[in-house]
């Protein structure tokens, strides 16, 4: 029988490591279907592949963050599947330009865009979104937390990381949002600190000495 898992156990060697492998399958996102290319010296996303990577991560740190399984892990994953569908009116900003016009656009684009899907994937998928909206639930926090550190593995990739000084993102505002969500899941804070002391070390954040 496997020992339970530790908190202790994630040394920051391990944790780099399992970093890495968890990053390995963001391979995919570059495996282009119907014999198409991209560059791929030049970082871009989509919100599908952000989604997917989420789905990802939290199928890895349900079973640490809730060995009890006291949260819906089906309600876990239609949440995060869903939160991210009204931007599908008006596109994906990120964090730290998001204007407050902007998220209030986004919640008036909500009811479009829900209605818009088959009347059963519809009215289910407002309800997720709104329980990722209001954050009340400890399923909701713990989606609300993947998708506040998947960009951590998304950016390990070298040609990634120039968005982040592309954008302007300072290491403040890269840890702020990601200590904030992060509250009570002690598995995700423990990615969190060493993978963004690593990036700091490598200077990969925006500070006005690089205009």
């Amino acid at each position: 029988m496997k020992a339970k898992t530790e908190l202790v156990d994630f040394s920051d060697e391990f944790v780099r490591s399992e970093a890495q492998r968890l990053h390995f399958a963001y391979g995919l996102k570059l495996k282009l279907r119907y014999a198409t290319t991209r560059d791929e010296t030049v970082h871009n996303e989509s919100v599908a592949e952000h989604k997917f990577a989420a789905l990802y991560l939290a199928y890895y740190f349900l079973p640490l963050e809730d060995p009890r399984r006291l949260m819906c892990w089906e309600t876990v994953n239609l949440i995060l599947l869903f939160h991210d569908f009204p931007e599908l009116k008006h596109g994906d900003f990120p964090y730290h330009l998001k204007t407050r016009e902007d998220e209030e656009r986004e919640r008036r684009a909500a009811p479009e865009v829900f209605a818009s899907l088959p009347a059963a994937i519809g009215r289910a998928g407002y309800v997720y979104w709104r329980e990722y909206e209001k954050g009340v639930t400890r399923e909701a926090r713990f989606a609300q937390a993947v998708d506040k550190i998947e960009p951590l593995f998304e950016l390990l990739g070298r040609v990634q990381a120039h968005s982040i000084k592309r954008l302007r993102f300072t290491y403040e505002q890269h840890m702020g949002k990601k200590l904030a969500a992060t509250e009570g899941f002690p598995y995700m804070r423990r990615f969190v600190e060493v993978m963004s002391a690593d990036m700091l070390a490598r200077g990969d954040f925006w500070t006005p000495e690089n205009e």
